[in-house]
């Protein structure tokens, strides 16, 4: 079979001479087959350069996002150890004032435990697709979380059932010594042992000392009858002038060392009536108050009873 070939006329610039080609189709089709290839590679070299680019450029991004990510992380385990730290605070606060309603303290494993929730599995599940020190960093976080917003509920459970029982015994609160009767006063000695300032010796202190100026008010810390006044004394013994009001309930309050009494035996007196002024009469080294709560006739801590 004859061999096609194809006749190319060429004219040259000055348009006065004419050339002709004869080219196969063969090699017309090899030169087509091999610009298509080379097309083909260019354009693959394209996108291949093209995808590395945008490869490298969203890792880039994906460590400036992780980097954000540790530091946010970090952020919160910090705010998380302040609440914790918060929440501790409430939930002492919490028990003392379960003592003063005659409730029972709420049992420490049962207030970090909580109730009820999402599984471990849960957590895990939701993070599954994050690399693995990143997953259990946010696990223990979200974890810590839930705990937080348990104690925080169980807390403000607990402050509610406080309520509710105060409110239940409204005349027993009224009559419960909870306040400092000196205000602004400081206090130097507390209940327990301690070196007696008199016989430098150890001797059981059956009250408060708060110590404060003389003539600064002292307030009934509690509602009740005064049960007795004191207004002589023998000078460096005992309490000096001093006032004791009957609460009711076995309940009883002393305010020693007073420079001024200004209520009398049988006196009703309320919460915050002003019933003496401070002052260093009888066994005192100084200003202050001495202050007592008994029980049944039995001296026990008054700080116990603060509830402010």
């Amino acid at each position: 079979m004859r061999d096609k070939r194809v006749k190319l006329i060429f004219f040259s610039i000055g348009g006065s001479e004419v050339r002709d080609f004869d080219i196969s189709w063969q090699k017309i089709l090899l030169f087509s087959t091999m610009l298509v290839i080379f097309l083909i590679i260019l354009v693959g070299a394209v996108i291949g350069l093209f995808s590395n680019f945008y490869q490298n450029s969203r890792i880039t991004s994906l460590q400036k996002t992780n980097q954000i990510l540790k530091n946010q992380l970090g952020e919160m385990r910090e705010r998380i150890d302040a609440v914790t730290e918060q929440i501790e605070k409430i939930e002492f606060l919490d028990d003392q004032q379960r003592l003063i309603a005659g409730l029972d303290i709420i049992d420490k494993d049962m207030r970090n435990a909580g109730r009820g929730g999402p599984s471990l599995a849960t957590f895990v599940g939701d993070f599954s697709t994050l690399p693995d020190h990143t997953r259990d960093e946010l696990t223990n976080i979200r974890i810590q979380v839930d705990q937080l917003e348990k104690r925080v509920q169980l807390a403000k459970e607990s402050q509610q059932q406080i309520i509710e029982t105060l409110e239940q015994n409204r005349e027993w609160f009224e009559h419960l010594p909870t306040i400092n009767p000196v205000r602004n006063g400081r206090i130097t000695d507390t209940y327990g042992y301690r070196i007696d300032p008199f016989i430098e010796k150890p001797k059981m202190h059956t009250g408060l000392d708060i110590a404060a100026p003389v003539n600064t008010p002292v307030y009934a810390a509690a509602a009740g009858y005064v049960e007795s006044v004191h207004h002589s004394y023998t000078p460096n013994a005992n309490y000096g002038k001093y006032v004791t009001i009957d609460h009711g309930f076995g309940k009883k309050t002393l305010y020693g060392h007073l420079s001024k009494i200004f209520v009398r035996p049988g006196q009703r007196v309320n919460r915050w009536d002003i019933i003496g002024a401070v002052g260093e009469t009888g066994r005192a080294t100084g200003p202050h108050l001495h202050y007592e709560v008994r029980i049944n006739d039995e001296p026990v801590d008054p700080a116990k009873f603060f509830f402010e």
